[in-house]
């Protein structure tokens, strides 16, 4: 399990925000989270209206997750079931293969 890092006090800003410091993973390691909880992230990311600005930022630093098979195939599965194959996004999720695990996988165009 990661170690966390030193939290500083929190600093009150001009505006009355406190400086909040984020607890970090050390590098190298890694952190298994929950797909519900994934997507919960990125709905309150997008609830703030942050959603474009995250994308933009993630394909700029090349943040990238790894998704076990097993969790792929369920995405797939309910894509189907659920009848959203047609949807663009779900199209190419559905049919996305590769042999190369570590290869991104690719949605847009210009990636």
């Amino acid at each position: 399990m990661a170690r966390k890092s030193k939290a500083k006090k929190s600093k009150t800003s001009k505006a009355g925000l406190q400086n909040v410091e984020p607890t970090y993973l050390k590098r190298g390691t890694s952190y298994k989270m929950g797909l519900h909880d994934v997507i919960r992230a990125i709905k309150a990311i997008e609830e703030r209206q942050h959603l474009d600005k995250f994308v933009r930022a993630a394909k700029k630093q090349g943040a990238s997750v790894s998704v076990d098979a097993k969790t792929v195939n369920f995405v797939k599965d309910f894509m189907v079931k659920s009848e959203m194959h047609d949807h663009p996004v779900a199209a190419h999720i559905v049919n996305a293969k590769t042999a190369d695990p570590f290869k991104p996988c690719k949605f847009g165009r210009n990636g």
